[in-house]
């Protein structure tokens, strides 16, 4: 009797494996492109990101390393773009927070110390951070993107996009 509960539980649980959609059972992978078109949709739609909010896209680095690598800028300029196809008007330039950074002789890890990003957002104008970090394997280079408010330090919105190496 033992026997055949367990057989029926394995049962059970190899259809409801079976029966996943596709999406669930492996992660979709995209390009760069499409990878960051899907994150600025994400933050441009979501109802945590206030619509009046301007948005400064700085901070990103290598998980492991926890350095800038040449992608860290590439991720930044790119997600930058994006946002503002979304979010006209809402997003800081890029110059800009260059300036602002140079200004208080701070560097873009600082932003994590509340005391700077509370100076770095009066001055850039800016009301919420969007930072995050990757990490590079053999098939992938994953990104994760969170926006902070700048004010409290909480983090709004968090997404993950896995972006499938070029072969």
């Amino acid at each position: 009797m033992k026997c055949m509960k367990r057989y029926c539980l394995m049962f059970i649980l190899l259809m409801s494996l079976l029966m996943l959609p596709a999406s669930v059972q492996a992660a979709k992978h995209f390009t760069l492109d499409e990878g960051l078109s899907e994150a600025a949709d994400k933050i441009g739609g979501s109802s945590h990101i206030p619509a009046k909010a301007n948005l400064a896209v700085v901070g990103f680095v290598e998980s492991t390393s926890r350095t800038r690598l040449p992608l860290s800028s590439v991720l930044e300029d790119d997600l930058t773009s994006f946002l503002t196809e979304k979010r006209p008007g809402r997003v800081v330039a890029k110059n800009n927070i260059d300036t602002v950074l140079r200004e208080l002789r701070i560097t873009r890890d600082d932003l994590f110390d509340s005391r700077h990003r509370k100076q770095f957002g009066k001055l850039a104008s800016a009301d919420l951070l969007v930072s995050g970090n990757y990490w590079i394997n053999r098939q992938d280079v994953v990104i994760n993107i969170t926006v902070v408010d700048i004010e409290s330090g909480l983090a709004l919105l968090s997404h993950r996009v896995k972006i499938r190496k070029s072969q």
